[in-house]
């Protein structure tokens, strides 16, 4: 009895050790993709929640300029270099995209910046506001504000029209 028990011990020769480390590769493999698709969603969320907080600060800025106009007695700054945010009709900055005039560190006097705290993080926006036509007894302005997100690399661009009777 015992010759036979060693003797079918012999003829396996490691087959549930081979079974075994088979199943263990497979566990592993499917716990690296599940690992790698969690870290794929994450920075789906993260640049998700940023455009989201980069729109947020361009509307806050809109919120600003419209404020600025509100408090207008009359358009009589618009293109002074005393008020280089305000503009001519056709004279604001043509590129929406330009870093000198909206990057962070812009130091341009075209665009006016404006911080804002959300999310517990201070966050940047810049706007400018352009002088349009007047319509009904009213001025038109075109107001094009844009929002960083937490990364120098979002960034969300609103233009707005209001109109004010003066």
């Amino acid at each position: 009895m015992n010759h036979s028990a060693s003797n079918s011990l012999g003829q396996q020769r490691g087959a549930v050790l081979m079974v075994s480390l088979i199943v263990l590769l497979v566990i592993t493999l499917m716990g690296v993709s599940a690992a790698r698709t969690v870290l794929l969603e994450e920075k789906m969320t993260f640049a998700s929640r940023d455009a989201k907080l980069a729109l947020e600060v361009a509307e806050s800025a809109v919120k600003v300029a419209v404020m600025e106009i509100y408090d207008m007695e009359d358009t009589s700054g618009f293109g002074t270099q005393a008020y280089g945010h305000l503009h001519n009709p056709g004279e604001g900055p043509a590129d929406l995209q330009d870093p000198e005039i909206w990057g962070v560190d812009a130091t341009t006097t075209q665009t006016k910046s404006a911080s804002f705290t959300m999310a517990g993080h201070t966050l940047q926006g810049r706007y400018y506001i352009e002088l349009g036509d007047t319509v009904d007894d009213a001025t038109l302005f075109r107001i094009v504000a844009q929002g960083r997100g937490l990364s120098d690399t979002t960034a969300r661009t609103l233009i707005v029209h209001y109109k004010k009777k003066f």
